[in-house]
């Protein structure tokens, strides 16, 4: 009997998006959250007396600013390297955009395997062969998983890949293959990597995404972290998922449905975050809130979106003090006003409600819209639109956010105004 450990996209060095603003965000705390949460696995992998462990791809985010990346991975791999525990990696395509990485020396207990073609090492203490392929650009668009050789007898067999398998949302198609591809070799596991959701896509034989180790988003939302294998006999017998993540995401529905006023909103606010709260098992959360149901303050709410956003972090502070960040606040709820009375009549307000109504969610039917990007695009550092961030102007989905957020915001406060008379 044997345990290993899969774990995969550490993304070290990435930082947290949507809580950098946010000034009372402890920002060093931030920073190392995927440090610290590698430094949990190597703790897990030393408490637990791991035969080896395997990582499938992009333990690094890109370039580093400097060597401390290099140096903080060699430090671990030592701690690893003391207790006679090999590490086994394949560059992921993240990895393969990383020029650094092909200037420091690797640690000794540290294996990558080579890009240029399959490679399979057999450990000399455990009867394994570990089966691998790494990424040699950045976009690998080919089934590597073909070149793999097929099972060798006696032993338990691992492939070790970075891959969208045959697609997963959210992840660019790297290394397109199925399933089938890979049961087709034999192998009694295939430890993928790529994916940042855990899953466990086949268990005859097991091919699993153990997802990230440490969520870097709201999309990255729920527990992460590895997997610990258990082996006898030559066939897997167990398979637990551990959590190494230091700060959970999590993402809050409030209903605020016949809500007469904000204290109702309020009240409704910390019953939810309250609840939810308590599912991050006692880490620090990120969070964000989503106000939905159909109100008679909607309008309230979507008039002063910032000043609403102020009230809630105000709320989260006194409900968990340091423990809880709110990343944003998301109205999505529906006015319970009868607008057609509104509408009628030949009124400038009603006139201009239409109008503002009426504004196409296609941002290519908006006239002057696209240059008004491009002016944004102007004064606004490029980081500020990349993929992770809420102002990704290359997604349809942002600009169709922004515009019914804009739509919700100025008819709230057209229809307050309207009230107020």
């Amino acid at each position: 009997m044997f345990k290993f450990i899969h774990a995969a996209d550490a993304h070290l060095d990435s930082p947290l998006r949507g809580l950098a603003k946010y000034e009372s965000a402890p920002a060093e705390s931030l920073r190392n959250a995927c440090r610290k949460a590698f430094e949990n696995l190597i703790d897990l992998a030393i408490e637990e007396k791991v035969a080896f462990v395997l990582f499938a791809g992009d333990l690094y985010d890109g370039d580093w600013k400097d060597y401390s990346t290099g140096i903080f991975l060699s430090r671990q791999m030592g701690r690893l390297g003391k207790n006679d525990i090999p590490f086994f990696t394949v560059a992921g395509n993240h990895d393969a955009a990383n020029r650094m990485t092909r200037v420091l020396e690797r640690p000794s207990n540290m294996k990558m395997f080579s890009s240029r073609k399959a490679e399979t090492i057999r450990l000399p203490n455990c009867p394994v062969a570990i089966h691998g392929r790494s990424f040699g650009t950045q976009h690998v668009e080919k089934n590597i998983a073909a070149d793999f050789s097929a099972a060798e007898k006696g032993v338990f067999n691992v492939g070790l890949l970075h891959t969208s398998l045959d697609g997963r949302e959210g992840h660019a198609p790297y290394a397109p293959c199925t399933a089938q591809d890979l049961r087709s070799k034999g192998y009694q596991y295939w430890a993928l990597g790529h994916v940042h959701q855990q899953e466990v896509v086949s268990d005859e034989p097991y091919i699993v995404f153990p997802g990230c180790i440490q969520g870097r988003h709201i999309r990255e939302t729920g527990p992460k972290g590895c997997v610990l294998v258990t082996v006898e006999d030559g066939s897997v017998s167990g398979i637990d998922r551990c959590p190494l993540d230091v700060l959970r995401w999590v993402y809050c529905r409030v209903d605020l449905s016949d809500a007469s006023d904000m204290k109702a909103v309020l009240e409704r606010t910390r019953t939810a975050v309250a609840n939810t709260e308590t599912s991050a098992d006692g880490r620090p959360v990120a969070m964000r809130i989503r106000f939905e149901g159909g109100t008679t303050v909607s309008n309230e709410l979507a008039a002063y979106p910032e000043r609403l956003e102020q009230q809630i972090r105000a709320l989260g502070a006194e409900i968990a003090g340091d423990e809880l960040w709110i990343e944003r606040v998301e109205i999505a709820t529906t006015g319970k006003l009868d607008l057609n009375a509104m509408l009628d009549g030949d009124s400038a307000l009603g006139k201009l409600l239409e109008g503002i109504l009426t504004l196409p969610a296609d941002p290519d039917k908006i006239p002057g819209l696209r240059d008004v990007i491009a002016g944004i695009r102007q004064k606004i550092p490029s980081e500020a639109f990349g993929d992770d961030s809420p102002l990704n102007l290359d997604e349809p989905q942002t600009l169709e956010r922004l515009i019914d957020a804009s739509k919700r915001m100025l008819t709230g406060r057209l229809l307050t105004a309207g009230e107020m008379k």
